[in-house]
C-alpha cells in the first residue's frame, strides 16, 4: 500500500496535527495583535460636548507637554502633533517594547460653531484636555417670552 499526502484547502500551510479550528483562532489572534499594533500608533481620544464649549482628552501618558503642538489652520482644522523626543537611555537596550511613545499626528475639523480664537489646552496626569469654546450663537439661549400684540 502507498502512503499519499493530499493537501486541501484547509489543511495546506498548516503544521501537521494542527486542526481546522485552531487555524481559525491563531488568524483571529494574528489579527487582533495588529490592531493592537495600529491602534497604539496613536493616542485614544474622548470628544465631550457641553453647553458652552467642546472638550477633547486624548489619552497620551510618558510625554512632556513641551512635546505637543497644537495648530489651527486657515480652514478650521485643529493639528494636534507629538515631536518625539529622546525615549531611549544611553546604554540601555529593549528586549520587548510596547510603551507608544513615538510621534503621531491627529487632526479634528472644527465646524462653523467653534471660536477657533479661545482654544486652551492643559496636560496632567498623562491626559491632555483642550477646551474649544462654541461661539455666542451655537451656545444654548434664555428662553425669551414674545408678547402677542
Amino acid at each position: 500500500m502507498t502512503l499519499v499526502t493530499f493537501n486541501s484547502p484547509l489543511t495546506s500551510g498548516r503544521p501537521s496535527g494542527t486542526s481546522v479550528v485552531e487555524s481559525i483562532f491563531d488568524a483571529l489572534r494574528d489579527t487582533a495583535m495588529n490592531l493592537a499594533e495600529v491602534s497604539a500608533s496613536y493616542p485614544a481620544v474622548n470628544i465631550f460636548e457641553e453647553p458652552e464649549r467642546f472638550r477633547i482628552e486624548v489619552a497620551a501618558p510618558g510625554y512632556k507637554k513641551e512635546q505637543f503642538n497644537i495648530q489651527v489652520d486657515a480652514n478650521d482644522v485643529l493639528t494636534l502633533s507629538v515631536n518625539e523626543g529622546k525615549n531611549n537611555v544611553e546604554g540601555e537596550s529593549y528586549l520587548r517594547r510596547e510603551f507608544a511613545n513615538g510621534s503621531f499626528e491627529r487632526h479634528f475639523t472644527l465646524g462653523e460653531m467653534i471660536d477657533a480664537n479661545k482654544i486652551e489646552a492643559t496636560y496632567r496626569d498623562g491626559i491632555l484636555t483642550i477646551v474649544i469654546a462654541k461661539k455666542e450663537e451655537a451656545k444654548p439661549q434664555k428662553p425669551r417670552t414674545i408678547s402677542i400684540s
